[in-house]
């Protein structure tokens, strides 16, 4: 197989790879793991899994904390005795 690698810095050059049975799999914080290919699909199944739950998690948390600063502003503009404010178009929102 002939592939373009990337040296750094945006440099490739061309390599050859005689023996395509295994590859080798970035697990994050710059450590690579060599897989066969059946290994590696699997460890992607469970990555994008964990990185799924992950996303949901964050999107709870997020809507969690807007909810509280619309509940700060609610109550600093009662402490201030503010006009309440029309809702706001999708475009003027955080």
């Amino acid at each position: 197989m002939r592939s373009m690698v990337n040296l750094g810095s945006e440099v490739y050059m061309q390599a050859e790879v005689p023996d395509t049975r295994h590859i080798f799999v970035d697990i994050g914080l710059g450590f690579h793991v060599e897989f066969t290919w059946q290994e590696a699909l699997q460890f992607i199944s469970i990555r994008e899994a964990r990185l799924t739950r992950q996303i949901d998690e964050y999107t709870h948390l997020i809507a969690s904390i807007k909810t509280q600063i619309k509940l700060v502003c609610e109550g600093i503009r009662e402490v201030l005795q503010l006009p309440a404010e029309k809702e706001l178009s999708p475009r003027n929102t955080w």
